[in-house]
């Protein structure tokens, strides 16, 4: 059984020794410090009980029967989930050569019996800490990556789109040159939402755990109706009739404006992505009594159960492929997602009930003097 040192332990030791009395004696001045112990009296129940509770350290004999300290530590070294586990030596043996085995073997230090009560403490807290503290580094780490990730799927939709209307401008006849002015607007348009977007990004440094701050502005739904409608000439491109429709009546909701957008966009380019050429999307901006509810439907194969379970995910890839040979990240939906999850709003994905297709419902609650 392991020795328990309450709710709050600073670290879970396992103590490896053939020795039960060497065990006790180590586990108990780890305990009156606060740390969880797990006896071991061999390597083999070592590597046993390291799997059903991972610990923070290891405090390992050396010379032990059946299998000795330095190759129970060269198998953690050679597992990739115990690799970076720390593990302290300890021995009578103190010569030099035992010591240097040890280190070679993959230890972190290398402690001589009889040791020191306060030493021993001293350096069990320093290698749990350094652990942690890795742990923290590697968390924030990651954050970061996913986050360059975000920025990096966020600004390949707008950067295709400027590319398609540049390629398009430049293949234009002499007899189309009245469509020009479109594209040049819609070209100016996307430069400066990346531009904005890439300016929020690098503004803010607080972002480490997903979190931004979002600055809340009143939105009206002839706004919402042109971010989506922003999606016109993609959708043409592959012949896809894309129709928007809004209450007659101007009504606005409060939220960010950028993160909306990011919703909007990524839904929309869902629809657009997954549709068969020559098929339809529908956009609906639906007032109801307290909120304003955008519904967004497309003709694709829409989602399976295993699909849904996961679709929030990041670097999800499901079941249904572009129809148009456009990439796919696995991120669009994920954004879109946390950022409805920002605003307060709801993000719901599910199959239409009649014929093939899916369909994204945004709800976004009403500025006040808009509550009916």
């Amino acid at each position: 059984m392991p020795f328990t040192g309450g709710a709050a332990a600073p670290g879970v030791v396992l103590v490896v020794d053939d020795n039960l009395k060497n065990i006790q004696v180590v586990g108990t001045i780890l305990t009156q410090a606060g740390f969880e112990v797990i006896p071991a009296t061999s390597g083999p129940q070592a590597l046993q009980r390291m799997e059903a509770r991972p610990p923070d350290l290891v405090l390992l004999d050396v010379l032990m029967p059946d299998m000795d300290g330095f190759e129970v530590c060269r198998r953690l070294r050679d597992n990739p989930e115990t690799a970076s586990l720390p593990v302290i030596f300890v021995s009578a043996a103190n010569d030099t050569g035992a010591i240097v085995r040890g280190l070679e073997a993959g230890g972190v230090d290398y402690i001589t019996k009889p040791f020191n009560k306060t030493e021993l403490l001293a350096r069990v807290r320093n290698q749990v800490e350094l652990k942690r503290t890795r742990e923290v580094s590697a968390r924030i780490l990651h954050e970061r990556e996913k986050i360059i990730s975000m920025v990096a799927h966020d600004l390949k939709n707008p950067l295709g789109a400027i590319r398609f209307s540049a390629q398009t401008l430049a293949e234009l006849t002499p007899e189309q040159k009245e469509t020009a002015g479109e594209l040049i607007q819609h070209i100016v348009t996307t430069c400066d939402q990346v531009v904005s977007f890439v300016d929020r990004f690098l503004s803010r440094r607080a972002q480490e755990a997903g979190q931004e701050r979002l600055v809340p502005v009143r939105i009206s739904t002839d706004q919402i109706r042109e971010m989506i409608s922003a999606w016109q000439t993609t959708a043409r491109r592959k012949q896809i009739a894309l129709s928007v429709s809004a209450p007659k009546q101007q009504a606005h909701i409060r939220g960010d404006l950028l993160t909306l957008g990011q919703i909007l966009d990524n839904l929309m380019s869902n629809a657009v992505k997954f549709s068969p050429r020559g098929g339809n999307i529908v956009a609906e901006l639906i007032q109801q009594e307290r909120s304003l509810v955008i519904v967004i439907t497309d003709e694709g194969p829409g989602f399976t159960e295993s699909d849904h379970a996961r679709m929030f995910q990041d670097y999800m890839r499901l079941s249904a492929r572009p129809t148009g040979g456009e990439s796919s990240t696995g991120l669009g939906l994920a954004i879109a997602k946390r950022g409805a999850d920002r605003m307060g709003a709801g993000l719901r994905i599910e199959n239409r009930a009649e014929g093939s297709g899916a369909a994204a419902r945004l709800e976004l609650s009403l500025c006040g003097d808009e509550q009916l």
